[in-house]
């Protein structure tokens, strides 16, 4: 069963590169930044797995160190770039339209269930599995950009690529669930985990 999983993440690997590899409108910091955002995601959920482990602490708990550690982080991003100033009167001055009150509020709403959810599948499971979750997540938004938002040229690699990463992803979760079928144990809620 550990080949099988070792075998769709390797899969799904080949596929991203196949994908990259027909994005013809190739830009060397576009490419960069990603990079550098799946190392330190990875890096993120590896800790979050760990923490949750090692330290019973709950999804909500994470959350709630996570915000206060990134925080300070945050705000120094947001002033070295110059975003601060910009952003807080572009707040004042939308504060009155209930649109925007309407969509801020279902942004943060959809954020923190988000976040909750991937910190809660992280504990439950394994960061692995959250990350080819988020890839299999992710090849539905890029498809749903390819149609709806144009701009990019659909290529035959392209396609190859994301059937090929849709097709690691899928068998990843078919030997997970193998893997859990064959091994039957009790499975802790969040709350008992923590109380352990």
């Amino acid at each position: 069963m550990f080949l099988q999983v070792s075998l769709s993440v390797i899969f799904t690997a080949v596929g991203v590169v196949i994908a990259a590899v027909g994005d013809f409108s190739f830009d060397l910091f576009g490419y960069s930044m990603a990079l550098t955002s799946v190392f330190f995601q990875t890096m993120y959920l590896i800790l979050v797995e760990k923490s949750g482990a090692d330290d019973g602490l709950s999804s909500v708990e994470l959350m709630l160190y996570n915000s206060l550690l990134s925080l300070p982080f945050l705000l120094v991003v947001i002033v070295v770039t110059g975003e601060f100033p910009t952003s807080l009167s572009l707040l004042f001055e939308k504060a009155n339209s209930l649109s925007f009150l309407v969509i801020l509020i279902l942004s943060l709403v959809m954020g923190i269930v988000l976040n909750f959810t991937m910190f809660l599948c992280t504990i439950v499971n394994s960061a692995l599995t959250t990350t080819i979750v988020g890839v299999l997540k992710g090849v539905g938004s890029t498809t749903l950009g390819f149609v709806l938002l144009g701009g990019v040229q659909v290529h035959a690699l392209n396609v190859t690529g994301l059937v090929i990463n849709t097709a690691g992803g899928v068998w990843y979760s078919y030997a997970k669930y193998q893997q859990k079928k064959s091994k039957p144990r009790k499975i802790m809620s969040d709350v008992e985990a923590h109380h352990k």
